[in-house]
This record gives C-alpha cells, sequence and structure tokens, in this order.
C-alpha cells in the first residue's frame, strides 16, 4: 500500500510510562521527516505516552481529512484488533476520516530486514 494517498500518516505507538522507551520512535520520525514533510506525518502513542492520536488530530489542520493510522506494531493483537479500531471509530466525522493499517510488522520488507539481522547474528 503507498501511503501517498492519505493526508497524512500518523504513526501510532504503544507507549511506555518510561520515558527513555519513546526515544527509538522520536529518532525514526526525525528520519522520516528528514525524506518527507513533517506537515504528512506525526507521532502518537496509545497509551501512557503523549500525544495520543486524538492530541495529534487536534494539531492538524481541516485539510488533513484523509488520515492513516500506521501501528508500530510487530502483530496485530487485541490493540489492533478491538482498542484502536474503537477508538478511530469514535474519532471518525464527517470532516476526518480516520484509517487503520496493518501493522508495520506485517510489511515483507520489515519481515525480510528481521530474518536478515537475526541470521547475520547467528552466522
Amino acid at each position: 500500500m503507498q501511503l501517498n494517498q492519505f493526508d497524512h500518516i500518523i504513526l501510532l505507538a504503544h507507549g511506555s510510562s518510561d520515558e527513555r522507551w519513546k526515544i527509538p520512535f522520536e529518532q525514526l520520525l526525525t528520519r522520516v521527516t528528514g525524506e518527507v514533510s513533517a506537515d504528512k506525518v506525526s507521532l502518537a502513542y496509545m497509551e501512557l505516552c503523549q500525544p495520543t492520536v486524538e492530541e495529534v488530530l487536534s494539531t492538524l489542520s481541516q485539510d488533513k481529512a484523509n488520515i492513516a493510522v500506521f501501528p508500530l506494531f510487530f502483530a496485530q493483537g487485541r490493540h489492533l484488533r478491538k482498542d484502536v479500531p474503537e477508538q478511530l471509530a469514535h474519532l471518525n466525522n464527517e470532516h476526518r476520516s480516520l484509517t487503520l493499517l496493518d501493522p508495520i510488522g506485517h510489511d515483507p520488507e520489515v519481515v525480510a530486514a528481521m530474518e536478515r539481522a537475526i541470521v547475520s547474528k547467528l552466522a
């Protein structure tokens, strides 16, 4: 799936009470916004951290109507099957549509990169 069909992408991480946990996600966002406009992508956390999806949405201009939420999760567990879809259903309205994408861990390129990293450590 090409993400350029959306007005804005929200990268969604789980969240943690440990502030240090956010560092790799913030670094990822910095690298991504170095390649694409910061106006095109944001980072939000599902719980325990800020900003939340709601907080990110409140900062976006009204012309950002077609938004994808791209989970930075390895697999699709309860949060992505139940909690996040319910949250997004409450946030969808006549002015804004949020689409939940498959987690990044389902991307074949990500799986191949992890496989290469694991095999290189075992070799």
